[in-house]
């Protein structure tokens, strides 16, 4: 769950020859976005409460 992976999807599915795969692959990334996403809202969230 992390930015860089999302990018490493991103870019294998950039290289990828299949569509089918490449297709996966951007799945793959757009999910790992909104982990990433979601986990940063979290710790907003938390710090806020804290203030």
């Amino acid at each position: 769950m992390s930015l860089s992976s999302a990018r490493n999807y991103a870019l294998r599915a950039a290289k990828s020859q299949d569509q089918k795969e490449a297709s996966e692959l951007l799945s793959k990334a757009i999910l790992e976005l909104a982990l990433a996403i979601e986990a940063t809202d979290a710790k907003v969230k938390k710090i806020n409460k804290a203030s």
